[in-house]
């Protein structure tokens, strides 16, 4: 039965760490289609295969849209390595997952004693 729990637990783990990719994906891709915000994607390739090795979002906006952001962020903390900090009144919430396919880091800087703070989200996805 030990065997049995810790198979599972096992096999868990990694579906956390995507479900929580997929749902501050999801929230970002959702808010840069809708409302008062700045979407900018970049990928790089290599030259040779033209194989995608890192994308990088961003996306910009202010209002109350940003503490859903946060809120998000701190629902997944769990998936992976979290780190936050305030300093000057922004506060950085990071996020750092990785699996077989890709390392991904979100991090989310807003500003922390507004009703409706201006924030900026970032997510890099380095694929192995």
């Amino acid at each position: 039965m030990k065997l049995l729990i810790s198979i599972l637990c096992l096999l868990m783990t990694p579906a956390a760490a995507c479900f929580a990719q997929n749902s501050i994906d999801n929230l970002v891709e959702n808010i840069s289609t809708v409302g008062n915000s700045t979407f900018t994607s970049a990928v790089e390739r290599d030259s040779k295969t033209r194989r995608i090795i890192k994308v990088v979002k961003k996306l910009s906006l202010e209002g109350t849209t940003s503490h859903q952001l946060r809120k998000a962020f701190e629902a997944e903390k769990h998936s992976g390595t979290f780190t936050e900090k305030c300093e000057n009144n922004v506060r950085t919430l990071m996020l750092t997952t990785q699996d077989t396919k890709a390392t991904r880091i979100y991090m989310l800087r807003m500003e922390d004693d507004n009703q409706y703070p201006k924030s900026e989200t970032t997510i890099i996805i380095r694929r192995k």
